[in-house]
Formats: C-alpha cells, sequence, structure tokens
C-alpha cells in the first residue's frame, strides 16, 4: 500500500528476519486471502496487522497500474492516506515484525528526477531496476535515527515513480 500524507510518503525497512526481501524498503502490504475480494480489504488488514493500528487510521484512495516483479508477480499498489497525524502515526505504529524500520519520505526528495537512475541487480538473471537514495537526514524516522541512507529500488521503487508520474505528473524519462 502506497501510504503517504499531504508531505511525505511512507516507507518500511523490512525485517532481516524475514524469508523473503529482507532488509529492502518496502509498503505496508501483503497477499489477498480467498475471502478478500478487493485490494481496499487486503490493504486494510495488512496495515493493521503490519502496524499495530486500526485500518480507520488510513483512507483508500484508488489503485495504481499493476507492477510486475522479477518473477513475473502482479503487485497491484493501493494508494492511501493516513487519518491521523503523521507524528502520531510515527510514534503509535508498532511492528508484527515484518519490519524493522519505519520511515517518512518527503515527496519533494522523491520528486526531483536527478535522484532516480537504473542500476543491474544480479539475481537469476541480470537486469535493470529503478533506483532512488532515501538519503540520510532527509526523511522522519519512528526512533529519530536518520543517519541511514537507504536504496529505494525494484518494484517498490517503480509504484513510486508511477504514482510520481500520474500525481506529479514527472517527467517519463525512465
Amino acid at each position: 500500500m502506497l501510504l503517504t500524507d499531504e508531505t511525505h510518503l511512507i516507507l518500511i525497512k523490512r525485517s532481516l528476519q524475514m524469508p523473503t526481501h529482507a532488509g529492502q524498503m518496502a509498503f505496508f502490504g501483503g497477499h489477498k486471502k480467498s475471502d478478500e475480494t478487493h485490494p481496499f480489504e487486503v490493504a486494510r488488514r495488512e496495515f493493521t496487522e503490519e502496524s499495530g493500528l486500526h485500518a480507520k487510521n488510513i483512507e483508500c484512495l484508488g489503485v495504481l497500474p499493476p507492477v510486475f516483479t522479477a518473477r513475473a508477480q502482479a503487485i497491484v499498489p493501493v494508494v492511501a492516506t493516513l487519518s491521523m497525524s503523521l507524528d502520531g502515526f510515527l510514534q503509535s505504529a508498532v511492528s508484527n515484525g515484518e519490519w524493522d524500520d519505519l520511515m517518512a519520505v518527503p515527496w519533494s526528495e522523491l520528486n526531483n528526477p536527478d535522484n532516480w537512475s537504473w542500476g543491474l541487480f544480479n539475481g537469476r538473471t541480470t537486469h535493470k531496476v529503478l533506483m532512488a537514495p532515501i538519503r540520510a537526514r532527509h526523511y522522519l524516522h519512528h526512533k529519530n535515527q536518520t543517519d541511514k541512507t537507504h536504496i529505494l529500488w525494484g518494484a517498490t521503487a517503480r509504484m513510486v515513480w508511477n504514482y510520481l508520474a500520474l500525481y506529479y505528473q514527472a517527467p517519463g524519462r525512465f
């Protein structure tokens, strides 16, 4: 779920203990259960499970076009806004073990095309991935520790870029 407020994008850093995507920048989210019929249901459930907060604290606005992972898995990004203050969210969200870090990145950092580039990912095959730095001291952190730089890349970066292209009408140079 691409979670935002007026000025920030909310990202998690997945726990190093997770069996997949350990340590990567990501969104709250996960797989659809068989009784869920709409991506909003999945987003609300995952938000509650992963933040420890009630789903009333978000408002689902819509969905972005699907993004496909390197393994050809479709991800349907739900766009949602916080219905509580950003400070309150950062102070009260509690990990269920899936994430080690929670941060709010200013859209002004992400909406600069010069911060974006292509890199190579060496997995089963080598392929190009979109990436952007989450620079130290340029984001808000739930533990007030902003001394680390992170890399936003892969499917999560592609979802952010797609949102920027739609919402901010970012240049389509990628």
